[in-house]
């Protein structure tokens, strides 16, 4: 069963959100029209090889100059040597339709070398283990398809927005990536069946936002608390409930100075298979943990899974810089952060939150062109790794 005291502390995080929900407006140093931006996407991977494409992103602001936009279009595509396909598609109106912010994602992904430690909070690697011919031991290959629609509504209450959702997912796993020797995974299904096939879901959500600006804000929070439910009766192989709770803040320490803090638990109960066990829900774009860019930076991507898990990220953001070029305002943010996890292969035990936490940290610079296109260069540093480069786009929350 999920702790009830999730449901509880979420209800008091809801609330609690300070200040007036964000809401549209314009204004002189509002952007108006439409903007571009991009940055290549570059990098080399031991088991992948090496990594090219592109991260794009369009904002259309309209003449009003409505906040944060009126919908940004953010497609990428990354592709490997060794023969990772990556190409997605992120939609996200506010206000196309009136009283109603719509977003979509639409990927085909389709990696070779996805890593797997085992289940649990003290999965082991050794990587005397990794050597020929068993060079994938700690990774499977993966295919994913998937297609996801939201749907959110200011409530008449508490400031609160609600969530709808719903989306359709199909994952394929080969065990043994290239026939090369075996793979912990392979070890562990035996002889059995290889799990995969479709995970379907349905969602709904709460949501509560004081933030004064959705990208890089200084000031305000942003909480939530979300319910998915895969089912057989959607066509999914599998049925499980997931229940994701986060809570933002963004506290000003100064006029450049920003203590940026989040705190998620996630559970999820019933018969879910492995690979769905490392999604994260948010009410924005989904990531995954625990482990990596989007969640405990310096520990290597996935590296820890099960039923229940604990994030906690502080991060402290210097706003350094602010500059005009080619007619444009630019700024320069530098920051410093400390991540810590855990997860639990049974569910969360309240008792043990803040026990055997991982953890991870480092510095990061983000370059601003204008409000919301952000490129991003995070350094992590870790006991499992010296220094975990990640260049991307925006803010990890």
């Amino acid at each position: 069963m999920i702790d009830a005291r999730i449901a509880v502390l979420s209800a008091a995080l809801l609330v609690a959100g300070a200040g007036a929900p964000l809401c549209a407006q314009a204004g002189p140093d509002i952007p108006k029209g439409r903007e571009y931006g991009g940055v290549p996407a570059l990098n080399y991977d031991a088991d992948e090889g090496f990594g090219y494409g592109v991260i794009a992103e369009i904002y259309e602001y309209g003449q009003g100059g409505l906040r944060p936009y009126v919908y940004t279009i953010q497609p990428t595509v990354f592709l490997t040597t060794g023969g990772r396909r990556d190409f997605t598609l992120f939609f996200d109106a506010p206000h196309l339709v009136a009283g109603l912010r719509v977003d979509a994602y639409l990927a085909s992904e389709q990696q070779i070398a996805s890593p797997y430690y085992g289940i649990g909070n003290d999965a082991a690697r050794d990587p005397a283990l990794e050597a020929e011919p068993d060079v994938y031991y700690y990774r499977f290959g993966r295919t994913r398809r998937q297609l996801r629609v939201n749907v959110q509504r200011p409530l008449p209450f508490l400031g609160l927005r609600g969530l709808l959702g719903a989306g359709v997912a199909h994952v394929g796993i080969d065990p043994v990536p290239r026939d090369s020797g075996t793979t912990l995974l392979a070890q562990e299904l035996g002889t059995g069946q290889v799990p995969g096939g479709w995970s379907n879901y349905i969602r709904a959500g709460l949501i509560r936002d004081s933030r004064d600006r959705e990208v890089g804000p200084t000031r305000g929070s942003w909480s939530e608390l979300l319910v998915q439910r895969v089912d057989t009766r959607l066509g999914s192989e599998s049925g499980y409930t997931r229940v994701t709770l986060t809570d933002r803040r963004y506290l000003p320490l100064g006029s450049r100075l920003v203590y940026a803090n989040r705190l998620l638990l996630q559970e999820v109960a019933g018969d879910a298979p492995f690979y769905d066990l490392y999604i994260v829900e948010t009410s924005f774009k989904q990531q995954e943990g625990l482990g990596g860019s989007k969640t405990l930076r310096g520990i290597p991507k996935n590296r820890y899974v099960g039923d229940g898990m604990f994030l906690w990220n502080a991060e402290l953001r210097w706003r350094a810089a602010e500059f005009r070029a080619a007619g444009k305002p630019f700024h320069v943010v530098l920051s410093g952060f400390v991540d810590s996890g855990r997860v639990w292969a049974d569910g969360i035990e309240i008792g043990s939150l803040l026990q055997d936490l991982h953890h991870g940290g480092g510095g990061g610079l983000r370059l601003g062109m204008g409000e919301n296109f952000i490129v991003a260069l995070d350094v992590g540093h870790s006991s499992e790794t010296a220094a975990a480069v990640y260049i991307g786009l925006g803010y990890l929350y």
